[in-house]
């Protein structure tokens, strides 16, 4: 799981380094690659933590958004 993290950490910091090299007089050519790049990378991570990261627990009927303690209003939950 610490790979996961590490990956999502790397690809992030990269993506925001690419966002601010045009504010911080950056070369055309290397904006350029780092953009044609970026694709492969973020694919990359989606992979990895679709590979080696943990489910939830929880499901999309139970709980619309999983990192909030919600329960998901049922509204046909309630006859019987």
């Amino acid at each position: 799981m610490k790979k996961v993290y590490t990956i999502i950490a790397l690809v992030s910091l990269y993506l925001v380094v690419y966002q601010m090299l045009p504010f911080i007089a950056g070369s055309q050519s290397f904006i350029i690659g780092m953009f044609i790049l970026s694709p492969f990378l973020v694919l990359y991570m989606v992979y990895t933590v679709l590979k080696h990261g943990t489910p939830s627990e929880h499901h999309f009927e139970d709980r619309f958004y999983d990192d909030w303690d919600y329960e998901r209003n049922n509204p046909g939950a309630d006859k019987d």
